[in-house]
């Protein structure tokens, strides 16, 4: 019996006890001592950092006694986890005497951050990663290219930024405009008209970026959308289209037909140009190219397309899609990294190197783990943080899909529900999506995704068995007032 099945049985017992320790996620073993440590100046100061190579990666043992701080870790991100269970028991220079031995549930936890839709800047993202840090969360997913914007500088392709990254306007609900405001047909949105843009980040922001998440051991995530999702692009380059059409980035949400060719091989070269500099600034083992909402309409009536179907012997248009997922899985393995794919590119029989993201429902994520691809889990239910959360007062809570994504909720999600214990290997863990169609600003990127994110996070980290939604929301307050106090979040109020 392994070491955190150990802690959740015998931790079990001691669920409620633990709760006066306002820790999130809740560590996977606890044991309160008698006593408490004073901390003599800085709270690093005070702590013995021990080696043991024993201890997994990202694992850490804290013992706090009356006379000191020790430490135990194999790595750098466990030393750094400890760190972070020390501030949220530190209490106005106090901190309790415990016994903490701890470790994640699963490798992937992370949080989807839409620049695409919405540009928020380097001063949101930053602060999101610290807050990340705080509840050990270890990947941004950050989603830098969509029909409405162009968000990351390709030094080969100028026009992407200086094209792509502007539109000529944005939707807005009905509700929030005026009566003589005349909605498009049948959408309930009208066009502001206010141009949005030029924004981006250059290839130094990245940069600045990328170090700042590894210096807090995250691993950042691109992903550059294919073939769907794909306007902003086309705009900068019309070729790489079927059509050749001038278009502009979408002033719209919603799912475009218009979608890079699968047939031409100057876009697939295009592509595999982009791959190659998005390689170079980030350094983490992922890049995730997509696949998802790309309706095949314009590759039925495509020369190219068509051409390229016939004589590669593949199942129709959704061959073709599963032929670039293929391509670009083979070419991103070539240069060390591994693909991820929305659900939909099990459509076309991707290998099994390539990482399902299942977000229709866990449906996806199931079957990829039956055929021996991995999964990262992040249903629309719960784990998409822009819907509606329940509050009795929320001036954000103007779209909603049918559910409410509340605190509850959130916290009873379960990666491997519905998954045979057999495959539970190759479920990778989960994330909570925010999509910014609905999210305008960074203080309302904030409110959505805090404090829904702290009880995904502890879901991520902490084993069913050492759950408990009492015991959560007994400590949540205290991570409230610390994301407000310590990281100026504009934290939504917990009901």
């Amino acid at each position: 019996m392994n070491r955190i099945m150990i802690g959740a049985i015998v931790g079990a017992l001691s669920i409620a006890a633990n709760a006066a320790i306002n820790v999130i996620p809740q560590p996977n073993f606890v044991e309160e001592r008698e006593g408490e440590y004073v901390v003599q100046g800085r709270i690093g100061d005070n702590i013995r950092f021990i080696s043991d190579a024993r201890i997994p990666a990202e694992s850490y043992r804290l013992v706090v006694t009356p006379k000191g701080i020790f430490v135990t870790a194999s790595d750098d991100a466990g030393r750094f986890y400890a760190m972070q269970t020390l501030r949220q028991l530190h209490n106005e220079g106090r901190i309790p005497c415990v016994f903490i031995d701890d470790m994640p549930r699963f490798k992937w936890r992370g949080l989807l951050f839409d620049d695409g839709r919405h540009f928020f800047g380097k001063e949101t993202l930053m602060k999101t990663l610290d807050a990340m840090a705080l509840h050990k969360l270890n990947v941004l997913h950050w989603v830098i290219t969509q029909d409405q914007g162009w968000r990351i500088e390709i030094k080969k392709y100028p026009e992407l930024t200086k094209k792509g990254s502007v539109r000529a306007g944005s939707p807005k609900p009905v509700v929030l405009v005026t009566p003589k405001d005349v909605p498009e047909s049948g959408t309930g949105w009208v066009n502001n008209h206010i141009q949005y843009g030029p924004y981006f980040y250059t290839q130094d922001d990245i940069r600045e970026i990328v170090a700042y998440a590894a210096a807090r051991h995250i691993t950042i995530v691109p992903e550059i959308e294919l073939p769907g999702h794909s306007v902003a692009a086309l705009s900068a380059y019309p070729w790489l289209g079927c059509t050749g059409e001038q278009f502009e980035p979408w002033c719209r949400w919603g799912v475009s037909e218009n979608i890079y060719c699968g047939g031409n091989d100057e876009t697939i070269k295009f592509l595999e140009d982009v791959m190659d500099e998005v390689c170079e600034l980030f350094p983490g083992p992922f890049i995730h190219i997509g696949g998802d909402e790309a309706p095949k309409t314009v590759w039925k009536r495509c020369p190219k397309c068509q051409k390229r179907i016939k004589d590669l012997g593949l199942a129709g248009e959704e061959g073709l899609q599963g032929w670039m997922t293929d391509h670009f899985t083979k070419y991103l393995a070539a240069k060390g990294k591994r693909a991820i794919g929305w659900d939909e590119v099990l459509d076309g029989e991707p290998g099994k190197e390539t990482i399902i993201m299942s977000w229709r429902g866990p449906q996806g994520g199931i079957k990829a783990a039956s055929r021996g691809n991995d999964a990262v889990m992040c249903p629309v239910d719960p784990c998409y943080i822009d819907n509606p959360q329940g509050l009795a007062d929320d001036p954000y809570e103007y779209i909603n899909y049918g559910f409410q994504a509340t605190l509850e909720r959130c916290y009873g999600f379960n990666p491997t529900a519905g998954v045979p214990e057999s495959e539970h290997s190759h479920i990778l863990g989960g994330q909570g999506n925010n999509w910014s169609e609905y999210t305008w600003t960074g203080s309302e990127l904030e409110w959505k995704i805090w404090p829904r994110m702290s009880a995904l996070a502890e879901c991520l980290w902490t084993v069913p068995e050492r759950k408990s939604w009492t015991c959560f929301k007994a400590r949540i307050p205290a991570m409230r007032r610390m994301l407000i106090r310590e990281h100026h979040i504009n934290c939504a109020p917990i009901e």
